[in-house]
């Protein structure tokens, strides 16, 4: 019952803030943290930079704030239809663990906290560079809306810093195909933070998709994709995982106004449809899932921000950050659990709820900060109630970010977390952290 006001509390606040920012001066902030360039610079053409080439490139790119979008320089072809832009940035970071330790330099993932960590481990010092992104971005000059383009950014955080394809795709006016940010992803809606997973209750997921977006008129705009199932759920000797052959399905419809519609909200929505084995009955099981979250972002006059999530489903900690990968999408029904013989060797939903809520201050054109709260809650049937498994997490970042340069960026940032196991056991952690980041 608390929850349930909660979440109602929260709904109304979104619903709610976004009539009374309306009503303000409208901003000329941008959603753009970590990418602010110089001059663009085109190669093989006598045409000085032009915004309109900024706006292009930036539309072909990932919405989500810590994604490349601008090089600082261009090629043009000869035909002047196509222009192929090649950037990126080098980040790296310092960062102190206190009072408990992630062993990641990279992610703070509060999931992975140590509970009763082994004594004189509670500190880490660690360095990182593997942030560090390339991009190619091929866009088309035409006015036509069925124009064609391209994009493909890579970091290197694989092992011994070898590269890893973060988003490699294709568009063809609304139509996006290849590897990319869920779809259930607000991208815009994210807040900025040094660490490179941000809030533990963010829906976020790269994907191989089928996204097709379409604008409706100057407000509204909505998408629907088709997805790479995945196979996030336990067993038991009941039960067996099998392959996958129905995608996941992600839509939204968006409002959006204000000064260049820097200020949306979204409704959106994920189904699934996952199938297994159940070894007891011999014979395949589907068990089908849904999602819906409420999501965006409001500017308020020249100088504030607020980003927003909830989430609420069944069957989705695949797609949400503190919990993907934890198998945790469904479990196997106890045997107490069982009301007839037909429910032997079934999976039983697991229900979570995500959300975020951050605001971002910006005290001039190149300076900024930022604090966002967050947590993850899953609520596994009563009999995993005195397990390990993962029940609850939280997450609250601060920082401050700071353009010394239109390319160099600094960034100083504290990070705490909290995770909790369905036995109540729990465990915490701390972290200072400063960064560097050229963008060229």
């Amino acid at each position: 019952m608390k929850r349930t006001k909660f979440i109602y509390a929260i709904l109304a606040a979104m619903f709610v803030f976004p009539y009374f920012a309306n009503a303000q001066e409208e901003i000329i902030i941008t959603k753009k943290h970590n990418h602010h360039h110089g001059d663009l610079l085109i190669i093989n053409n006598d045409l000085p930079h032009d915004s309109t080439f900024v706006i292009i490139f930036e539309e072909n790119a990932p919405e989500r704030f810590n994604a490349p979008k601008t090089p600082s320089f261009a090629f043009m072809s000869k035909n002047q239809k196509y222009m192929m832009g090649i950037g990126g940035y080098v980040k790296g970071t310092m960062s102190m663990d206190f009072n408990g330790a992630i062993n990641n330099p990279a992610y703070f993932t509060t999931s992975a906290i140590p509970i009763n960590p082994q004594p004189g481990n509670d500190k880490l010092m660690q360095f990182n560079a593997n942030q560090s992104s390339l991009f190619y971005n091929l866009v088309s000059l035409s006015d036509n809306k069925t124009k064609f383009g391209a994009y493909i950014n890579m970091n290197f955080s694989g092992s011994g810093y070898t590269p890893e394809i973060q988003d490699a795709y294709v568009t063809y006016g609304g139509l996006l195909f290849g590897r990319t940010t869920s779809l259930f992803t607000d991208a815009a809606a994210i807040p900025p933070t040094i660490d490179s997973e941000g809030p533990n209750g963010l829906t976020y997921k790269t994907n191989d998709v089928i996204n097709f977006r379409s604008q409706m008129g100057k407000h509204f705009s909505a998408g629907i994709g088709l997805e790479m199932p995945s196979t996030d759920f336990s067993v038991s000797h009941e039960q067996r995982v099998t392959n996958q052959y129905i995608p996941d399905i992600p839509s939204y419809l968006q409002y959006a106004w204000g000064a260049n519609n820097s200020s949306h909200i979204r409704l959106s929505s994920m189904i699934r449809n996952v199938n297994y084995r159940n070894v007891t009955q011999d014979k395949n099981d589907i068990i089908s899932t849904y999602a819906c979250q409420l999501s965006g972002l409001v500017t308020v006059k020249q100088k504030l921000v607020f980003y927003y999530q909830l989430t609420y489903g069944s069957g989705v900690t695949t797609y949400i950050q503190d919990v993907s990968g934890l198998k945790l999408d469904f479990v196997p029904r106890i045997e107490n659990n069982r009301k007839d013989k037909d429910e032997a060797g079934k999976l039983e939903h697991v229900n979570s709820m995500a959300y975020y809520a951050g605001l971002q201050y910006n005290f001039t054109q190149r300076a900024f900060m930022s604090c966002t709260f967050s947590q993850v809650d899953v609520d596994l049937p009563d009999n995993y109630e005195d397990t390990s498994l993962y029940k609850e997490g939280y997450y609250l970042a601060t920082n401050f970010f700071w353009y010394a340069k239109p390319n160099v960026q600094f960034g100083a940032e504290y990070l705490y977390g909290k995770r909790v196991n369905q036995n109540d056991e729990w465990g915490q952690a701390n972290r200072l952290q400063i960064m560097l980041q050229y963008n060229f």
